[in-house]
């Protein structure tokens, strides 16, 4: 727990520190003098986390204090000097507790940090690509057709009278019809059905699980 502890507390600080660094890069400081009864420059522009410097150059006592009560440095005698850092923007008017006629204003505006310089992208240069080269076709030429010949004439052979032999007629047996094998179902012996099978089962089934939960009830 002390370890955890300790990292959290060292998390922090470092968020702290790193949240800090903007207002330590940018800070500066600006002075004010007072000088005649009067604050010059009367109106004074910094950003967050610039301290401002007031100096008395006169030879009586003046003050520099906030209209909010933001900060008061007392009665500051010649020479002597008060700084105050503002860390958050706006506006904010002082004066003077001795001569309330001194009158002055601190203008706070907020860090702005530069925006990046966007980087410019490379236009593709366009590559030119001759289109391919097609090379003419000749066209087809047409292949000569030989002229048909004439097939030579025989002489048809004379038709000379033979004896045709009547074909003897030879008795065909005709086929026997093949066995057809036919399956026989035996038939449901009478007086029996399926509702009592069903019922003897459905009760074993319910014998079955009660024994089993008996036994699981008894081993746990």
């Amino acid at each position: 727990m002390r370890r955890a502890a300790v990292a959290w507390a060292v998390a922090i600080i470092a968020a702290c520190g790193l949240l800090a660094l903007p207002l330590v890069a940018f800070a500066a400081t600006t002075p004010v003098t007072i000088q005649g009864s009067a604050f010059n420059p009367p109106t004074t522009t910094v950003r967050v986390g610039d301290t401002v410097t007031w100096t008395n150059r006169d030879a009586v006592g003046h003050t520099t204090t906030s209209d909010t009560a933001a900060w008061d440095s007392s009665v500051l005698a010649n020479g002597s000097t008060f700084s105050f850092t503002f860390t958050v923007a706006g506006t904010f008017t002082y004066h003077c507790s001795i001569h309330t006629f001194m009158k002055g204003s601190i203008v706070v505006q907020p860090v702005t940090t530069p925006a990046p310089t966007p980087v410019p992208t490379p236009v593709p240069t366009p590559v030119r690509t001759n289109p391919p080269t097609v090379a003419p076709t000749a066209p087809p030429t047409a292949a000569p057709t030989e002229a048909p010949t004439a097939a030579p004439t025989t002489p048809a052979p004379s038709a000379t009278a033979s004896p045709t032999v009547a074909p003897s007629e030879t008795p065909t047996a005709s086929a026997s019809p093949s066995p057809v094998a036919v399956q026989l179902s035996p038939a449901p012996l009478p007086g029996l059905s399926s509702g009592p099978i069903l019922i003897g089962a459905a009760a074993l089934a319910v014998v079955a699980l009660g024994a089993i939960a008996f036994f699981l009830v008894r081993r746990s």
